[in-house]
C-alpha cells in the first residue's frame, strides 16, 4: 500500500477541525499557573498557562477580560474556563479563556461565572429591559413548591395586603435533577392558563448546590422570555442566584416578594380618605368662591339695572321736583303780584273808576268823538256826557277857556 503524502496545510487543517470540532475541547475547565503574562495595547491578555511538567499558550480577549473581577498577575494559581483552538498559519494549540478564577473556588462557582459572564454578554441581565410592577395586579402566579413554607407565606402577605388579587399556584420542584425542567414548565403553564400580572418565583434558603436549579441556564431564559414582570424570590436576602439577575425585581424572601406584588389596602384607603378630606376641603373652597363671585355679580347686576338706574334717577329728581315746585311758586308769586300791580294800575286808570269820583266822559253826540278840548266844540254843539252812573245829553250853551273871562254866547 503506498502511503499519502498531504501538504502541511492539509495537515494543519485537518488538526484544526479534529481540535475545534471536539466538543470536550470546547468547554473546558484547566488547573495552572499564570506565566509570560502580556497585556496589549489593544486590550487582550497573552500568556502561558503551565504546571509542572507542560505548557500551553493562552490568550483572553479584551471584552471577556473586562469582565473579570480582578485582572490576572504573573505567577497566579488559576482555574481557568475556554476552548482549545488551533491556529493553522502557525500550527500552533492555543487555549481560549473567558474566566480566570483564583484556585480554591469550588467548581460550581466557576461554573457559575463563566455563565453568568455570557449570559450577561447577551444582554439578559440588562437593566434598561426589567419592566414596572403592575401596581393593582388582578392576578398573581406564583412558581414553588406546592409543599413549601414560600406558597404558605405568600397566602399570608397577600390575604392580609391585598384580598382583591387572585393568587394561582403553579407547583414545581424547586431543587435536584429535575428542578430546572420542572420550573420551567411551570412558568410557562401559567402564562399559558391564567394570564397573570405578575410572577413570583422563589424558594426558601440553602446551599449554592440547594439553589442551583435557579442558576441553570433554561430557567434563566425562562425567566428573560416571560411575557409578565417576574419577581424573584430565592433564597434568603444573601443569597444570590442568576435568576436574581434576570428576574424585573429582586426581593430578598419571598414574604418580600409578595409585598412588592400588591398594594397595602389599608393604606390605600388611608390615601383614599386623605384625597376625600382633601377634595371635601376644596370643593368646599371652590364653592365659598363661587358664592362669594355670585354675590359679587348680583351686587354688579344691581348696580346695573335699569330699575336700580330709574330709582337713582327718581332720587336725583326729587330734589328738581321740589326746586321747580319751588320756582313755579315763586314765578306765580311774582306774577300775582306784578297782577295785582297792573290791576291797581289798570283800577287807578279805569275811567269807570274816575267816572265814579266824580268825573265824565264827553263826547260828540253826533260823532260819538271825545272832546278832549274846547276848540273841538262851539255853542249849540250837540254833546254826550258818559257818567259813572249814565249818561246825560246836553247842548253846549257857552266856551270858556281856562283863565279867560271871555264867554261866547249864542
Amino acid at each position: 500500500m503506498i502511503a499519502r503524502i498531504i501538504t502541511i496545510d492539509q495537515l494543519t487543517s485537518i488538526l484544526k477541525v479534529i481540535i475545534e470540532d471536539d466538543d470536550d475541547l470546547q468547554d473546558i475547565w484547566i488547573d495552572g499557573e499564570i506565566s509570560n503574562l502580556t497585556i496589549a495595547r489593544s486590550g487582550h491578555a497573552y500568556f502561558t498557562l503551565k504546571d509542572a511538567t507542560s505548557q500551553l499558550s493562552a490568550v483572553m480577549w479584551r471584552t471577556a477580560l473586562a469582565r473579570q473581577q480582578t485582572l490576572p498577575r504573573e505567577g497566579d494559581r488559576v482555574i481557568a474556563h475556554g476552548s482549545v483552538t488551533f491556529y493553522q498559519p502557525r500550527g500552533n494549540l492555543q487555549l481560549q479563556l473567558d474566566v480566570l478564577q483564583p484556585q480554591g473556588t469550588g467548581i460550581l462557582q466557576l461554573q457559575l461565572e463563566e455563565l453568568r459572564q455570557r449570559l450577561e454578554a447577551e444582554g439578559l441581565f440588562d437593566p434598561g429591559r426589567k419592566r414596572a410592577l403592575p401596581e393593582f395586579p388582578k392576578r398573581i402566579g406564583v412558581v414553588t413548591s406546592a409543599s413549601g413554607a414560600v406558597w404558605h407565606d405568600i397566602q399570608q402577605v397577600i390575604s392580609r395586603r391585598f384580598p382583591l388579587a387572585e393568587l394561582i399556584l403553579s407547583p414545581s420542584l424547586v431543587q435536584g435533577d429535575g428542578a430546572p425542567e420542572s420550573i420551567v414548565q411551570a412558568l410557562a403553564c401559567l402564562q399559558e392558563t391564567t394570564a397573570p400580572d405578575v410572577i413570583i418565583i422563589g424558594r426558601g434558603g440553602g446551599s449554592l448546590e440547594d439553589l442551583w436549579a435557579f442558576n441553570d441556564e433554561r430557567v434563566v431564559r425562562a425567566v428573560f422570555a416571560a411575557r409578565v414582570p417576574v419577581i424573584s424570590a430565592v433564597g434568603h436576602e444573601t443569597d444570590t442566584t442568576l435568576v436574581d439577575f434576570v428576574a424585573d425585581m429582586r426581593a430578598p424572601t419571598p414574604s418580600a416578594a409578595a409585598e412588592l406584588a400588591v398594594p397595602d389596602l389599608s393604606m390605600i384607603a388611608e390615601g383614599l380618605e386623605d384625597v376625600r378630606f382633601r377634595l371635601d376641603t376644596l370643593i368646599e373652597r371652590q364653592l365659598a368662591e363661587a358664592m362669594q363671585l355670585l354675590d359679587d355679580m348680583q351686587d354688579r347686576l344691581v348696580r346695573v339695572s335699569p330699575l336700580t338706574r330709574l330709582e337713582t334717577l327718581l332720587h336725583d329728581l326729587e330734589p328738581l321736583e321740589i326746586r321747580l315746585q319751588n320756582g313755579i311758586r315763586h314765578r306765580l308769586q311774582m306774577a300775582s303780584q306784578t297782577v295785582r300791580a297792573f290791576t291797581d294800575v289798570l283800577e287807578a286808570l279805569n275811567p269807570q273808576s274816575l267816572m265814579g269820583r266824580g268825573y265824565s266822559f264827553i263826547c260828540d253826540d253826533t260823532t260819538g268823538m271825545a272832546i278832549r278840548s274846547i276848540d273841538q266844540v262851539s255853542t249849540g254843539t250837540s254833546i254826550r256826557a258818559i257818567l259813572g252812573d249814565g249818561e246825560i245829553g246836553a247842548k253846549v250853551s257857552h266856551v270858556r277857556h281856562r283863565n279867560t273871562l271871555e264867554t261866547i254866547h249864542d
